[in-house]
């Protein structure tokens, strides 16, 4: 085969000609093209391909390629396009080929807005559905109690809040959607008056998203943990959330029990979230994992250090003397760890419970 002569010391390639077979196709929830071809086996060979995609509004996407099939980014969802292919080598590209007509590119969900606190959102032009994932604010931890004696219970762990997801609920542009955020429980208040028991942790607040006037998806917040009680044995934690949603299809996860509170060795570790049912199968959105560190965990027990002073152990989070309660479950939506319990006979305070941690709602358009 002839290969050209040689001008100025570089040999003189023919462009190389079109690719035997191409073809370009996209699939649902995405915005990518997948490319195929097949190489010519007629004429110089090429050492790449140039992929170019023409919508009908006049934008363009180009790529260069060398392996099939490729997927190539950068479409916009909701345009047509027609994609070209066209090898080239060193002496630039040859013939364009054409590997797709009139390809529709589908609408693909795109992150909105992240609320930590209450607020409104107003449904941009040309958005059409919405998704979400609703977090419910964990319940604060009861406070530890003081008595006379030497052993009193601490408070429990606060529970933690529910967890909605939903896709493709049908919005209209210029409309608003009305988003709560829960506030975070408060923990309860720890004793230092001898015969007197702790405060019961505060309840977690409801997050939801309102549309149309109507609750589309409500996740509940975790109940508060128990209090510290005088001359008691255990203190129970608070209860997780539950949430729902007249979305099809929507996913819902009951928040988790917080630990429990004892007397001297019974504290329990608060229960972690431990779903994987997530939004899934839909590009850009983002799957929330269970986690101690990550959403809806309910608060931890604490770890006791051994010094044999009799002093309640609480649900988490904080310390009375020195015995130090494990650090309270954290991530949103968690609850918060109970006090340690106190005694006069040996000196010691009953400590507040902690405050859980608010909710949030995570927002999606297409």
């Amino acid at each position: 085969m002839a290969t050209g002569n040689i001008k100025g010391g570089k040999r003189n390639y023919a462009k190389p000609t079109s690719p035997t077979t191409s073809s370009a196709a996209t699939s649902a929830d995405t915005t990518s093209v997948s490319v195929t071809y097949t190489p010519s086996t007629l004429g110089p060979a090429a050492t790449s391909y140039v992929i170019t995609g023409t919508s009908t509004t006049g934008t363009t996407v180009t790529a260069t390629i060398t392996t099939s099939p490729t997927t190539v980014s950068g479409f916009s969802g909701g345009a047509t396009y027609d994609v070209t292919i066209a090898g080239q080598n060193y002496n630039g590209a040859g013939a364009a080929f054409a590997a797709g007509t009139g390809l529709v590119i589908p609408l693909v969900y795109v992150f909105a807005q992240t609320f930590n606190t209450s607020g409104t959102y107003t449904i941009p032009t040309g958005v059409t559905q919405i998704a979400a994932y609703v977090i419910g604010a964990g319940g604060g931890g009861g406070g530890g109690a003081k008595g006379s004696n030497s052993a009193q219970t601490g408070g429990g762990g606060g529970g933690s809040g529910a967890i909605v997801g939903f896709v493709d609920f049908a919005v209209t542009a210029g409309q608003t959607a009305t988003i709560t955020v829960g506030s975070a429980g408060n923990g309860g208040s720890g004793q230092n008056a001898g015969g007197s028991d702790g405060g019961v942790g505060g309840a977690g607040g409801l997050s939801k998203i309102t549309y149309g006037g109507t609750d589309i998806a409500t996740a509940n917040g975790g109940s508060g943990g128990g209090q510290g009680v005088i001359n008691g044995n255990t203190t129970g934690g608070g209860g997780g959330g539950n949430g729902a949603s007249n979305v099809a299809g929507a996913i819902t996860i009951t928040g988790v029990t917080g630990g429990q509170g004892s007397r001297v060795s019974s504290a329990t570790s608060g229960a972690l979230q431990t779903s994987t049912s997530n939004i899934t199968g839909v590009a850009n959105i983002i799957a929330i994992n269970p986690s101690n560190t990550a959403y809806g965990s309910g608060g931890g027990g604490d770890s006791w250090t051994s010094n044999n002073i009799k002093i309640g152990r609480g649900g988490g989070g904080s310390s009375g003397g020195t015995n130090t309660a494990a650090t309270a479950a954290t991530g949103t939506g968690a609850g918060g760890g109970g006090g340690v319990g106190g005694a006069n006979a040996d000196g010691y305070n009953g400590t507040s419970g902690a405050a859980g941690f608010a909710g949030q709602v995570i927002l999606y358009i297409k």
